[in-house]
């Protein structure tokens, strides 16, 4: 008879938080030993309570799931997950919260592939998968005789961590109340507690989104009458391009050189910061009426956006997509994938190089039945595969890190390869200013900003998703450029000097765009908001 491992509930739950303090978390005992050394002032409380703490906190949130007969699936998944969580906050210093798990949950299966790398593989498989198995096969519950003496046995456990916690508090609150300020996020950090948490909130979230369709802008009608000339206006998402890389920002590199070629024709707005921190929050919610301040992703989702409210007002609306989806944007107007057409060998899963984004624009422009918007959704700097996202002509900046373990590399290495991604992005939108300058059949304008920013390596942080509140500037300053032909000035009533001088000088964000759009393509409905539209001081 093959052999068991017979433990109590309260056994199991106690030995699985232990092992997730231990083997999960060393990248929180890591930072703990950086950020409160155990010799400074009164950090020895810190550490003599800490492990207490966290597990009186982890075998609470255990019990509470540990469930009959559900903790032969319950355990080895969260086992198997907080593997892979824990080798991403090791690695790439990640925080999992609720955004964070949206952002995983709409990731295409291209992204997925990136992070299968043989160092990801084997500590899923050493610290998740194994011990999973051994499980399954291995232990079996031993339950009280009663159900009223097991319950008895599982609340007693409960109500010994709630007191481990209350001491910790009475004695050690100004340390925790310390450490947890000054260290913001951390607890999104705490394997599987952040998986567990940021899971319910997400399932709520996506619960509370299934609701009908909101309207709005069902007043929208244009304000000025369509001209002689078809006006077109391409709005360019880019992914993951940070404005600290961005030479027309003043970085030490010339990393734009054919936007800077254009001299004046281009105006860049030094100082645009995202709505969010990840492609799941910044795209619907940019596209949205509401701000960052009040951004509700379960309300975005069954709310109809920018693009549905163009429509309405008879404005022939478009969008192409390079970056695995619009995550609702787009879902009621034209739209087409940029992996339709272009050739299989300048794409990856995750996507293909965005200049073939323009396959086809000139046609559609000339097809246009009146003025229109269409947003081409490029991939741009997206990691950690950042050196598939350009052609070799653009690997100017070398040596590259050609890989996606990119905390392996040499940061100067990864820079040079991120640098060449805003490189190409830089001939990209050159391009298509280029198609636009060339047809002299319609009036034309390109704004282009990035979704978000990313981190690469500073202080130990690699990527992006980071708590908006906490994340660092390089995750949310994003580049952002326009322009327009001389048309589109004379006949939108738009100054250039005075766009340049305020580009220079003021703030703008993702908040801008809704109302700068309805504004500039001569939209009127009640959603529209004339403070925040920031074509509208420039425009006679």
């Amino acid at each position: 008879m093959r052999w068991r491992l017979h433990l109590s509930s309260n056994q199991i739950v106690l030995v699985f938080s232990v092992f997730a303090l231990v083997v999960f978390n060393i990248h929180y005992w890591q930072h703990m030993a950086a950020h409160a050394p155990f010799g400074e002032g009164r950090n020895w409380l810190l550490w003599l309570t800490m492990p207490f703490f966290l597990l009186a906190c982890m075998n609470f949130l255990i019990q509470l799931t540990f469930w009959p007969y559900v903790h032969k699936v319950w355990i080895p998944l969260l086992l198997v997950l907080g593997a892979g969580a824990s080798y991403a906050v090791m690695t790439q210093n990640i925080y999992f919260n609720a955004d964070m798990m949206q952002n995983i949950i709409q990731t295409n299966p291209g992204e997925a592939k990136s992070w299968l790398a043989p160092g990801f593989i084997g500590w899923v498989l050493l610290t998740g998968v194994l011990p999973a198995l051994l499980y399954v096969w291995l232990v079996r519950v031993r339950y009280a005789k009663r159900w009223y003496q097991e319950i008895g046995w599982r609340l007693a456990s409960v109500i010994a961590s709630v007191l481990v916690v209350a001491i910790v508090a009475a004695t050690a609150y100004g340390n925790y109340a310390s450490f947890f300020r000054n260290n913001r996020g951390i607890a999104h950090q705490i394997t599987p507690s952040n998986l567990i948490g940021s899971g319910f909130s997400t399932a709520y979230n996506v619960y509370d989104a299934n609701r009908p369709l909101v309207q709005i802008g069902l007043d929208a009608k244009r304000t000025t009458a369509q001209g002689e000339r078809k006006k077109v206006f391409i709005l360019v998402v880019g992914e993951t391009t940070r404005a600290d890389n961005w030479g027309l920002s003043g970085y030490a590199r010339q990393t734009t050189p054919q936007l800077a070629a254009l001299g004046s024709e281009v105006i860049n707005f030094a100082q645009a910061s995202s709505c969010g921190t990840s492609t799941a929050t910044s795209l619907p919610c940019l596209f949205s009426r509401m701000s960052r301040s009040d951004y509700n992703g379960n309300r975005a989702a069954h709310e109809e956006g920018l693009m549905d409210i163009l429509q309405r007002a008879g404005i022939y609306t478009s969008w192409r997509e390079n970056d695995g989806g619009c995550k609702g944007a787009c879902d009621r107007i034209k739209h087409v994938d940029v992996q339709d057409w272009a050739p299989k060998n300048e794409c990856v899963r995750e996507g293909c190089w965005d200049i073939h984004l323009l396959t086809g624009l000139q046609q559609e422009i000339d097809a246009m039945p009146n003025d229109g918007v269409i947003v081409l959704h490029t991939i741009g700097s997206h990691g950690p595969s950042y050196y598939q996202r350009y052609p070799q002509a653009f690997r100017k900046f070398t040596p590259t890190c050609d890989t996606n373990q990119i905390q392996q590399c040499d940061r100067q290495a990864l820079i040079n390869t991120y640098d060449n991604t805003v490189l190409y992005a830089d001939h990209v939108l050159a391009e298509t200013i280029k198609l636009l300058q060339n047809d002299s059949q319609v009036d034309s304008a390109l704004w282009y900003f990035s979704d978000h920013g990313e981190s690469l390596g500073e202080k130990g942080m690699y990527l992006h998703g980071a708590p908006y509140m906490i994340a660092p500037s390089q995750q949310t300053h994003i580049p952002m450029v326009f322009w327009a032909s001389p048309g589109f000035y004379q006949h939108s009533g738009l100054n250039q000097t005075c766009l340049r001088d305020h580009a220079g000088q003021q703030t703008y964000s993702h908040d801008n765009v809704f109302h700068s759009m309805l504004g500039i393509m001569g939209v009127g409905t009640e959603e529209y908001q004339a403070d925040l539209d920031l074509f509208r001081a420039c425009r006679s």
